[in-house]
């Protein structure tokens, strides 16, 4: 099993809530699709679009994700090595389920 990485641990904890890394583990599995937030909310089991909506901004906001004129969402770090991390995480995610939504419910 994968240990969780001091740095990892560290970015796990600054990410707002599970709907948000569940949201950015979509999006970077998924790199060539365009998300709006409708899609979001609906494969995430969110009842509130404005909900997946703050998402959305917020992805985008932290440079996770870049939106396009219409506000759809697309997977496109702002560097390497917010990408690495992302990957990081994504690989490790199911294997550490309960440590990292634990992290980000701090």
């Amino acid at each position: 099993m994968t240990a969780l990485t001091d740095e990892l641990r560290g970015f796990v904890l600054t990410l707002p809530s599970v709907p948000f890394l569940e949201a950015l583990l979509l999006v970077h599995g998924t790199p060539d699709q365009i998300w709006t937030a409708e899609a979001l909310a609906q494969r995430l089991y969110l009842q509130s679009v404005c909900r997946a909506d703050a998402i959305v901004q917020e992805l985008a906001e932290r440079g996770f994700c870049a939106c396009t004129a219409a506000g759809q969402l697309v997977y496109s770090p702002r560097d390497a090595r917010l990408h690495g991390l992302v990957l990081q995480l994504a690989g490790v995610y199911h294997q550490k389920l309960v440590e990292i939504t634990g992290l980000v419910h701090r």
